[in-house]
């Protein structure tokens, strides 16, 4: 008897259909809000992208030489592989274009422009360049359009990359998979060429 008593004492919340509906449509709201914040705040918080990893150890107008962190424990950049002697140059195209050049036919390298968001803006490897060397003149818009206006004869073979960003990183890769082809990689990284060119305009 209590049995059934307890039966019939117990009742459903008296919960309207109007009510809950608003309740799920908030919650729901409330949900997507956070996700879209989550999302567009991952820029602001992410700090292992490739322009602030590259930024401390890259050189002003010369290619310097990024150390490998897993290598005893030294600071440097995590992940680099240990068959690649790696350095990075600061670009600016502010107030002029830039060159880029690279000696290097004897062996497999590459070259990647990174922007501040770390993203690549153009890339290229010894395959690309002629005969495994690299002549390349990296300008922003204005100046590519410049460029095209009055062509030059000194840049007819010249890799023109044009990035949307005034501010980048040149990342220069060059194999060197023995302890001599890493000596002759570091002196190709010395002698690589990474500098202003306000000379190729007009």
């Amino acid at each position: 008897m209590s049995g059934l008593a307890l039966t019939r004492g117990w009742e459903l919340p008296n919960i309207r259909f109007g009510g809950l509906a608003t309740f799920v449509a908030g919650t729901l709201l409330l949900a997507g809000t956070i996700h879209i914040c989550a999302i567009l705040l991952v820029p602001v918080f992410a700090k292992e992208d490739g322009w602030s990893q590259l930024a401390p150890y890259a050189g002003e107008n010369q290619f310097s030489e990024i150390p490998d962190a897993s290598a005893s424990g030294a600071k440097g950049v995590a992940g680099l592989d240990p068959l690649f002697v790696t350095g990075a140059c600061r670009v600016s195209l502010a107030d002029a274009p830039a060159s880029v050049a690279v000696d290097a036919n004897d062996r497999f390298w590459s070259v990647a422009l990174y922007d501040p968001k770390g993203v690549i803006v153009f890339s290229l490897n010894d395959r690309t360049a002629i005969e495994g060397r690299l002549d390349m003149i990296v300008v922003n818009p204005v100046q590519n359009a410049e460029l095209k206006k009055t062509p030059s004869t000194e840049i007819e073979e010249t890799i023109v990359a044009e990035s949307p960003s005034d501010d980048l990183i040149a990342l220069l890769r060059l194999f060197a998979p023995s302890p001599t082809a890493r000596a002759d990689a570091l002196k190709i990284l010395a002698d690589s060429e990474c500098v202003p060119a306000p000379s190729v305009l007009p």
